[in-house]
Order: C-alpha cells, then structure tokens, then sequence
C-alpha cells in the first residue's frame, strides 16, 4: 500500500510538472507586452518594485500614482504584487541586467502565476478524491476556456490574489482533515498575501472557519467545536496578522494614517461613494449575464458547475459550503461597487477570484456515469467546452483596449470622466453600454480577430 501511495504521489507530481511547464508556456507564447505597459496597474507594479530596490521607498513618478500625504505620488495599489516581483529585479539588479529586463520580468508574473493555479486545481481535485483524468480537465479548464487565459496577459493583480486565496481554501481543507497545525499556519500566510495583493481577499475568513466548525459539530459537542475553533482562529491569525499590520504600515506611509485606503481617499478626493449609487441587482445582473460584462458568457464552461454542485455537496459538504460562501461573498459585495465592471479591462476582472470555486465542482459531472454513458449529455458539454476555448482564443488575439479606443475615437460614445486634483482621472463607459448586445466587447472582438485575419497579408502599418 506504501509502495502504490509513493508511485501514486510521483505520478501526480510528474502530472503537475507538466502543465505547469504546458501552461506556462502557451501564456507566454500568447501574452503581449502592450497589454502590460498601456495599462496604469502595469506601471504602477513596475514603478513600486523599482522604488524598492533603488531608493527603498514606494513612490512612484508624478502622474501615474496619485498623491500622498507627503505630496508625492504613490501606488493605489496593494503592495503584493510588487513585493513578488522584487526577488527577481534584484536578481537581474546583482547581474546587471537591461532595464528591459525589470519590466520582462514583471509581465510574465501573472503567467507564472496562472499556471501555477493551474497546477494547484489539479492537485485540489486528486487530493478530493477524483480520478487523475477528471482532474486533469478541470484543470485544463480553468486554465484555457476561462477567463484566466486572457487575465494572465494583463498587468492586474487578480490571478495572484486568486492563486493564494485557492490555495489558503486548500490548506484548510487540509488542516481540518488531519489537524497539522502547519497547514492552518500556511492557510494563513498565503491569504495574508492575498490581502496585501487585493484587501477583497479578507472576504475568504468568514467562509473558512464557517467549514471548519461545520466540521466540527458533525464530530464534536458545542463546546470541543468552540474549543477546536479558539485554538484555529489564534494559529490562523499569528499568521494572517503580521500581514494586516504591513498594510496598515503601507497606508500609513502613503497618506499619514492606518486607515485610510488608496481607495477611501480617491473616494474623499473625487466626491464618489464607490458603495452607493449602484442597485444590487443592477450590479449582481452585470457582473453575471449583461452582455458586457456577464461572467457566464466570458466564461461558458463554468454553466457546468450548476449540474456538478449536487453531487459536490453530497461528497464534499463542508468544502462545497465554503466554495459557495467565497462566490456570494465576492458576488454580493462588489455587486454594490460603483465600478462592478472593473473597466478597463476584458470580462469582469473583479470576479477571477471565484473562477477556480465554479470548476472544481465540475469534476463530480465529469466522473458521473451519466456523462460516462449519455452521448447526448457528452455532445452538449463537449460543445460548452468549445464554445468556451473559441472566447478566449479571441480574446487573447486582440488587445482588449482595441474596443474601448473604438467607442471613443470612432463611435464617439460619450464616457463618464471623473477628475480631482492627485487622482488619476476615472473615464468609464456609461453603465448602460454594459447591458447591450450592440456594444458587447464580445461580439466586438470576434470582429476586430475576424478583420485581422481578413487582412492579414496586408503589411501596411496602421495606428
């Protein structure tokens, strides 16, 4: 039994290996500088981690951060994403590297990145119980017919967030089965660096220990689940904390107090309650099925996690609890943001964390004998699928801010342009543009990759 358990450990190491070493290489081979550069968080994380390594300190140059406290000019930014790009400038720094080499390595973090929660899927599915095959897609699910693909070209900081957040949700898992305290200490850290990436990322605790009691009453009286649950919450937060203090220190440096936000103090400088003025169903119908931004058509595939949930429940009650607290949480709360939308920038951002909750569970339908022996049922998910690749093949064919250009310079749509002195200016489409199909950037940017490839023996040069 030891022999097989080891051999069975060496496979799914060697599994993982190999789509680590697959995926990273498609998302280098499709990703696309432009896309990191042109866009102000791509800057930003360059301009923080050259501020580290060459003066020790975080400013960044006037114009592409907004003003501190001090008067000069900070990253609204968490400081996460930065802080794993500084090992390796400080490599190319002690090589003496290019200066093109700092802004190399800060776009490929997010492939990098991307492809480890690629693995990390994969490795969540065997450890659930699930068959080498059915984990194995659902991995490559994620990872090609999702929103993922297309995210991991961009210089956002959602595929990191969503990388620890997966893998403090996996360490949990763990600690709960067999009460090792390093994992709950390891849960903690990696979602400490979640929240020092996005501060969303506080929304994963609640769910958390809500599995972990739930496991706890179905073994224990109340008061061993109070106990065992005193006991998790102080080995949890002597790791989660230190990084709540490092970002309380990081606002303290930018703007002079603890508290206050980059985003608060955008919000007290531009007048705008970024909670308010937004209907919860306005925000809930957006961020899932408007045809600007609806999370089910960016993301087709993930329709299958309705006909897995069931099953998932019945096997994994306390997992599949959490996986569903973690996609209302996130659901519901930026749902009443101002910006659900996350513009600019392709499908709706804000929600990548959730992806890898809605694929797991797939892996339940992919063992079913139902998708085992109904040809039907198979077509039809087989299609899904397909459907799925083909949205992200187009997304990642053409840069994204293509479309917002368009309804600017060509269409002449009027954007919504918010500006106060220190602040970048805030220019969004008008919310109506999100809920019709005339003005999906879907559709949009199936014609840009279809006028492309129409013209692609045309070498003329064109802005």
């Amino acid at each position: 039994m030891e022999v097989m358990f080891l051999k069975g450990n060496k496979a799914e190491g060697n599994i993982a290996f190999l789509l680590f070493a697959f995926f990273i290489a498609v998302y280098l081979l499709t990703a696309s500088g432009l896309n990191f550069y042109h866009i102000d968080a791509g800057k930003l994380h360059i301009e923080v981690t050259r501020s580290l390594i060459e003066r020790f300190d975080l400013s960044v140059p006037e114009g592409i951060g907004m003003k501190g406290a001090d008067g000069r000019y900070y990253s609204w930014l968490g400081i996460g994403f930065a802080l794993l790009a500084t090992p390796f400038h400080l490599i190319g720094k002690l090589i003496g590297a290019p200066e093109s080499f700092f802004f190399a390595i800060s776009s490929v973090i997010n492939q990098l990145v991307g492809a480890a929660t690629v693995v990390l899927i994969f490795l969540f599915s065997v450890r659930l119980g699930y068959s080498k095959r059915a984990s194995i897609l659902v991995s490559v699910l994620y990872g090609l017919a999702t929103i993922a693909w297309p995210l991991s070209k961009q210089p956002f900081d959602h595929v990191v967030e969503t990388f620890f957040v997966l893998l403090s949700v996996y360490f949990v898992y763990r600690y709960i089965s067999n009460k090792k305290a390093l994992f709950i200490l390891l849960s903690g850290t990696f979602l400490g660096i979640a929240f020092i990436t996005r501060l969303t990322s506080i929304l994963v605790v609640p769910p958390l220990f809500i599995m972990a009691i739930v496991y706890y009453l179905k073994r224990h009286d109340l008061r061993a689940t109070a106990w065992l649950t005193i006991k998790d919450i102080l080995l949890f937060s002597s790791a989660f904390l230190p990084f709540m203090a490092l970002n309380l220190c990081y606002n303290y440096y930018r703007f002079g107090s603890i508290f206050e936000t980059a985003y608060q103090s955008i919000a007290t400088r531009t007048g705008i309650d970024f909670f308010s003025g937004t209907p919860l169903l306005t925000g809930l119908s957006g961020l899932l099925i408007s045809p600007g931004k609806g999370f089910f058509f960016y993301s087709p595939v993930a329709i299958l996690f309705f006909f897995g949930i069931k099953s998932f429940f019945k096997r994994h009650f306390e997992l599949a609890l959490c996986f569903i607290l973690i996609i209302f949480s996130y659901l519901f709360f930026l749902s009443k943001n101002l910006y659900w939308h996350g513009d600019w920038a392709w499908g709706p951002r804000y929600i990548l964390v959730i992806t890898p909750f809605l694929i797991i569970p797939i892996a339940e339908l992919l063992e079913s004998d139902i998708w085992v022996k109904n040809n039907f049922l198979k077509a039809s998910i087989s299609s899904i699928i397909v459907v799925s690749f083909v949205i992200q093949l187009a997304a990642i064919s053409v840069d994204f801010n293509k479309y917002f250009v368009t309804l600017r310079a060509l269409e002449k749509v009027r954007f919504i342009d918010v500006r106060a002195d220190g602040v970048q200016p805030i220019v969004e489409l008008p919310i109506e543009t999100y809920f019709t199909w005339r003005n999906s950037p879907l559709l949009a940017q199936f014609r840009f990759t279809f006028e492309i490839c129409k013209g692609v023996k045309d070498y003329r040069y064109l802005k």
